[in-house]
């Protein structure tokens, strides 16, 4: 029991599947040509991976946001703050978009570059503020072709960025899943009412 709770709170606090430096949790399942065909969510279920935005180097998905766990786990902070959290996961069609990405976040070394001959995907886990149109980065990792996470690569340390500050991928991603998750949180916000 107590170590059911440990892995709970690791879980809630890495706001990924407990990462160890033994083990690769798998979060993606490649599909054709290696975009995913089922990411793992941060309620722990395989679901459908949405796709928000896209170029010539990138796409970006979320998880289905329709799940009734996820929306669940989601509605307080969402009624009451205007906030939610979120997966999202990069799909990087060359090693030069994953170059480009860890250059971004300040992972210029030679070892995080050469990883990206090997990186199919990041995972990033954040707290999203659309009132403030903003940010807070939780988590985030690279993961290899085979959908595992790469755990010399997770981070933890938090930042926050205002939507402007993001490229724009990631700002066009966020404003569609922003459009999705209001649509469906109107419809569970209705269910919950009908149900008292």
């Amino acid at each position: 029991m107590q170590l059911r709770l440990l892995t709970s709170a690791a879980a809630l606090v890495l706001s990924l599947p407990l990462i160890t430096a033994a083990q690769a949790q798998q979060v993606v399942q490649r599909g054709a040509l290696g975009t995913p065909s089922s990411v793992y969510d941060e309620t722990e279920q395989w679901t459908t991976p949405i796709l928000l935005a896209s170029d010539h180097d990138v796409l970006i998905y979320m998880p289905d946001i329709s799940n009734p766990e996820w929306l669940a786990r989601n509605y307080s902070d969402y009624i009451n703050r205007g906030t939610y959290t979120l997966s999202l996961f990069t799909f990087y069609k060359t090693p030069e978009a994953c170059r480009a990405n860890q250059l971004g976040w300040g992972l210029g070394d030679t070892g995080h570059l050469n990883a990206c001959d090997s990186i199919g995907y990041r995972v990033r886990r954040a707290l999203i503020d659309p009132p403030s149109k903003s940010v807070t980065l939780i988590t985030a990792a690279m993961v290899d072709q085979n959908g595992n996470i790469d755990p010399s690569s997770v981070e933890d340390r938090s930042v926050f960025r205002t939507w402007d500050q993001l490229d724009v991928n990631t700002q066009k991603a966020l404003a569609k899943a922003d459009t999705f998750i209001k649509a469906q949180m109107k419809i569970y916000d209705n269910r919950q009412h009908n149900l008292r």
